[in-house]
């Protein structure tokens, strides 16, 4: 080569490659700074670069392509060339609704093209603040989503509803969750009986979807009405939560990002305790009487036992304080992940470690998650995806929840005063035969958590696989397989001298669960003239089989060892099988018209094997339209986009395995059945849940103002019920269809900028919910069906023309003018009567964002105002003297009310009574006298951020580095008194709410959280 050539190739080859720094800004077309701007440098591994303010500054190389790209704008690309500055002004999208979504069957839409109502949250949104169970960070962030965490402990499960409840089954209410396109399960496997059940409380050991790592979260869509969950079947009659997870993405070579949070936990709010009156009755000590109706803590020297062994004598003053139970709980999240891809293919890998220790002394929760989503185009026409994850998790000792001799909280709210918890910390009097305990009929706190032991280990595989093929250019194979398979072990133990096991005990419980869904969808694409069409038929097989064995022995042979073999009695023993088939074939099509017209138009049948043959088939069609006037007729000024939405559609819903005729159950004696309490029924019918949507979405102002408004109803039919009937048959229940019910709403999701400039960004946020839920009909002359069963005969029940979720029970006997009629210086409690309802009348979510260069405020409240919650906490307190409300009646209490005046009249109540009468003379079961206003604010997130400028990071390796304190559930504001209404009892499986049955106090977390990427 001629040696003059070789130079100027060498000045070329320096000039092309040689590293250099450019600046510059990125402005939207009226020159403002665009914040959140993603930079891509192609064709190198140094991957991504974001600026919130609009500037930035690189290390590029000469002839890199840079890719600038943000929600809202058109994405531009440039090359490096002999450039130092380089400014770029963005030009917006026809609008935001070019956005593209997860729908049904994870097809990926326009949102623009909708005909109803979805809401997406980022990864940004549901890690911003990490949670136990990722459920909760859901709370408050979508309209028509209710959450509700239980107060159960580190396990708590969470419940959700979205548009209210349309069916008089509480386990049936739940959306359908998917992952990758797969349904996972979310069912909450219980164990124990009912929140009042003394001999064998609940344990709550969390929901499916708690096991998930949230760092692994791309996004999470909410797909509400029928019409957008119709597609995916039986199970999507109550909505759609669509999860999809991250994957390798093409420019940033090979990437590896951490997630690390560490969150201290407290209780968000104790019991208010008087802290005045000492252990006794009638103003008089007594060591084991088990209430504060003693005498004044005024320190005179009182012979006090209270478990501590010999009589001591020592001043009657207060010692009880709460906070000496109760502990820093802590949280350790960590996540790391790699990933890459190129124009062959992507994977990415990641590892999540959490560790949790709870408020509740000698309790935790631990957990594992190996995930793999990897990918490969084998040619130009067929792709594969595939996706697998490994979870463990496990805990060597969970609460149990609820009222009983087992409680925590029972416990704790019949101590007495003057005792000091600390004191009770050496819980032995015998190791492994005899306790210390204050008195006779409840366990020593202490010894409730370090021997009343509920520890489980679970293993779970998700995974999917999915194929793409081209088989012509219009014409295009998607076929999928996932499965869902998990193996739980529980086993729990009582040590001897336990208060309702004097023997010990032991139990196991082991769940296998698996589901398998197979599908395929073949797709038509093409265009005709003004015309875009997509026509799809697939099919999809579901099949679930759930084995569950139990072992009970109520007695050991050995103290303190734990095994099956230890027990000294015949055990009880369960074993039960149980098998569900779904098929389905549907086929739907879409068309768009101009870009400002879309019709979807689905059908779906269903064939059940837990329906009889003749009804176990079940067709419901779809139909939805998004019209786009903006994009048709020229709109006012600062209308930048308008679109109306309306859609009609109907689901199908089956019901569980083996209802449609007789079968045994094993008995709890070895090689026995025994007859099921439960009547089947052959002829029943799919349950039917028809919806209409209208709704309404624009953007105002240069998008300073979006607004998205939906008014819907729906109306479920044909439940499928357990109806009492009377027992002289052998049955204590029929399934039978029963029971419609009727639900409308509106939602509202409005988001302002009142405030964007270079430098800084202030964005508001608000979604609002109403729903009324109408119990329209019951089977045949039925007047009431108890939905759920609290304390003390306190029920749930629907009834014809009256709300879902009214709650009844005894109440106070008034007089025609409402007051209360006294009786001997007591109310009277009379007959049952609707007392409340557990739905809010309406739900808020209230967010702010500011955003100062780095710097990011993020705020979020969580309002619900209405609905009423039974307390127990009240209840029992009353009884114990242990709340504050009971301070003020030591000296006799004249109760507000009325007593006849013999000449049928009413004249005010004058006659007094002691504190220890006044407290025991309105029951537990007095409904009224201990339900409450549910209404509430929180203080449901707080994140204050950092995030470090390129120039400091990049020295230290790093793409990307920021730091955020945290916080979730700081604040509470409401006026129940003594505990977090959000609370709900557990009873096995089911979730109860609108009751609290001295449920363990919900914690407030707070800590800080780092991201990094490398």
């Amino acid at each position: 080569m001629n040696k003059n050539l070789i130079i100027l190739f060498l000045i070329f080859s320096t000039s092309l490659f040689a590293q250099k720094q450019i600046t510059g800004v990125v402005v939207d077309p009226a020159g403002t700074p665009v914040p959140g701007v993603n930079v891509i440098i192609q064709n190198t591994t140094r991957g991504t670069a974001t600026d919130f303010d609009g500037n930035y500054t690189l290390e590029v190389n000469e002839g890199e392509i840079l890719e600038f790209s943000v929600l809202g704008y058109e994405t531009q690309t440039i090359m490096i060339k002999n450039q130092t500055v380089i400014n770029i002004s963005l030009q917006e999208g026809a609008d935001l609704l070019e956005e593209v979504v997860v729908t049904s069957l994870g097809i990926r839409k326009e949102k623009k093209a909708l005909g109803y109502a979805v809401s997406e949250l980022k990864s940004e949104d549901i890690n911003r603040v990490k949670a136990t169970n990722v459920i909760n960070t859901l709370s408050g962030k979508v309209p028509g989503l209710q959450v509700t965490g239980a107060s159960n402990g580190l396990g708590s499960s969470a419940r959700v509803v979205i548009r209210g409840e349309n069916s008089l089954n509480l386990n049936s209410n739940e959306p359908l969750f998917i992952l990758d396109g797969i349904p996972v399960n979310n069912r909450i496997f219980g164990v124990g009986g009912n929140s009042t059940d003394q001999a064998d409380l609940p344990t709550d050991y969390g929901n499916g979807l708690s096991e998930l790592n949230s760092d692994d979260f791309e996004s999470v869509t909410v797909l509400k009405g029928a019409a957008a969950s119709a597609l995916y079947g039986s199970r999507a009659a109550n909505g759609v939560i669509v999860i999809t997870t991250k994957k390798g993405k093409e420019g940033r070579g090979l990437g590896v990002e951490i997630s690390s949070s560490t969150m201290f936990s407290s209780a968000l709010r104790l019991p208010d305790l008087q802290t005045e009156y000492g252990g006794g009755w009638a103003g008089a000590y007594a060591s084991n009487f088990g209430t504060n109706y003693g005498p004044r803590l005024d320190g005179s020297i009182v012979s006090q036992e209270l478990a501590l062994g010999e009589p001591i004598d020592r001043p009657f003053i207060n010692r009880y304080d709460l906070d000496d139970f109760f502990e820093t709980g802590v949280n350790l999240n960590n996540t790391v992940s790699i990933s890459g891809a190129n124009e062959k293919g992507n994977f990415l890998f990641s590892y999540g470690n959490n560790y949790n220790e709870g408020i509740i002394p000698n309790t935790n929760l631990k957990g594992n998650s190996f995930r793999l989503n990897a990918g490969y185009n084998i040619n130009d026409k067929w792709k594969i995806q595939g996706l697998a994850n490994y979870i463990s998790r496990s805990s060597d000792n969970l609460p149990v929840a609820g009222y009983g001799s087992q409680g925590i909280m029972y416990t704790l709210l019949w101590n007495y005063i003057n005792v000091d918890l600390n004191d009770l910390r050496n819980y032995w009097n015998v190791e492994n035969e005899e306790q210390r305990k204050l008195f006779t009929w409840g366990d020593n706190p202490w010894f409730i958590v370090n021997e009343n032991i509920n520890a489980f280990n679970k293993k779970r595989f998700i995974g999917n696989v999915n194929t793409t093929y081209q088989l012509t250019e219009n014409l295009s194979l998607l076929a999928r397989i996932g499965a869902d398979e998990s193996n739980d072990f529980r086993w729990s133990r009582r040590s001897i001298g336990a208060q309702r096991a004097p023997n010990g005990l032991y139990r196991e419980q082991r769940i296998n669960f698996s589901e398998i869904n197979a599908d395929f969808l073949l797709s038509y694409e093409k265009e005709f003239g003004n015309f875009e069409t997509k026509t799809s038929i697939g099919g999809n097989r579901f099949d679930q089989k759930i084995t569950e064995s139990f072992l009970l022995g109520n007695g050991l042979t050995i103290p303190g060892i734990y095994n099956s073999q230890n027990i000294d009695v015949t055990p009880e023993l369960r074993s039960d099988i149980f098998r569900k088939r779904i098929n389905s074939v549907y086929a739907f099509t879409n068309i768009g018209y101009k870009d400002f017209l879309y019709l979807d138009i689905s059908a779906r049948n269903d064939w059940s094997s837990t329906l009889p043959a003749g009804n176990d088939s079940y067709f419901y069609p779809a139909a939805s339209l998004s019209f786009i006037p903006s994009a048709l007729f020229s709109m006012p000024e600062a209308i930048d986009f308008l679109k109306l939405r309306f859609n009609i559609a109907e689901v199908g819903k089956d019901t569980d395995p083996y209802r449609l005729s007789k079968t045994f159950n094993f008995a709890t004696l070895p090689g026995t059945l025994t007859n099921p309490s439960q009547l089947p029924n052959a002829n029943l019918k799919p349950e039917r849940t028809t919806s209409t949507e209208f709704g309404l979405e624009t953007f105002l102002f240069n998008k300073r103002i979006s607004l998205d408004a939906t008014y819907y109803t729906s109306t479920s039919r044909d439940q499928i019920l357990n109806v009492g009937v009377s027992g002289s048959n052998g049955f204590n229940s029929l399934v039978t269809n029963a029971g419609e019910i009727q639900n409308s709403g509106i939602e509202l999701a409005l988001g302002i900028v009142p405030l964007r400039t270079e430098n800084f960004e202030w964005r508001i946020n608000a979604n609002f919910s109403k729903n009324e839920s109408e119990v329209k009909s019951l089977s045949g002359d039925l007047d009431t069906f108890i939905i759920a069963q609290g304390p003390d005969g306190v029920t749930v029940e629907a009834r014809p023309g009256e709300q879902m979720g009214d709650i009844y029970g005894q109440a106070y006997v008034r007089n025609d003018a409402g007051e209360i009629i006294f009786e001997n210086g007591l109310p009277l409690t009379g007959d049952r009567k609707k007392v409340g309802n557990y739905n809010p009348d309406w739900m808020l979510g209230l967010s702010t964002n500011l955003r100062y260069k780095g710097v990011n405020l993020s705020v979020l409240f969580d309002i619900r105002q209405g609905g009423e919650i039974y307390s127990y906490t009240n209840a029992i307190g009353r009884e114990s003297g242990i709340l504050a409300l009971t301070a003020g009646w030591r000296d006799g209490v004249v109760g507000e009310g009325v007593v006849p005046d013999g000449a049928g009249g009413f004249v005010p109540n004058t006659q007094e009574v002691t504190a220890e009468a006044w407290a025991y003379g309105v029951p537990r079961s007095n409904a009224e006298a201990n339900i409450f206003d549910a209404s509430y604010i929180k203080l449901r997130q707080l994140s204050l951020g950092y995030t470090f400028p390129e120039k400091v990071v990049k020295p230290l390796g790093l793409q990307q580095f920021s730091i955020s304190l945290v916080g979730s559930n700081l604040v509470l504001w409401t006026d129940v008194p003594n505990i977090d209404p959000e609370a709900q009892a557990l009873n096995g499986g089911s979730l109860l709410p609108g009751f609290e049955v001295t449920q363990l106090p919900s914690a407030r977390t707070y800590g800080f959280k780092l991201n990094m990427k490398l």
